[in-house]
């Protein structure tokens, strides 16, 4: 026997912000989000990165880093990139 959950008709569907990462749309499920939250959403889409990565986001012809505490509006069009860390041994 399948459970199922019905939905609520008077409930919309949550809003999701598409959003670029690594030139991969990303849907994020916030408004504010910190830079852990935002690798850990694209992770779980099936970005090939992981929460070592640094993480920028564009702004103007420029990227700025966002560390893991750091909390980034989010809106449409945000254009990040994630790169790994760098192995110099």
């Amino acid at each position: 026997m399948e459970v199922w959950q019905r939905r609520d008709a008077r409930t919309p569907p949550p809003r999701t912000i598409p959003v670029s990462i690594n030139n991969q749309t990303v849907q994020l499920p916030e408004r504010e989000m910190t830079g852990l939250e935002i690798k850990q959403a694209a992770a779980a889409q099936g970005l090939p990165i992981d929460t070592g990565f640094q993480l920028s986001v564009k702004h103007g012809h420029r990227y700025n880093i966002v560390g893991d505490t750091d909390t980034v509006g989010i809106h449409r069009n945000l254009e990040f990139l994630a790169v790994p860390p760098d192995d110099n041994s």
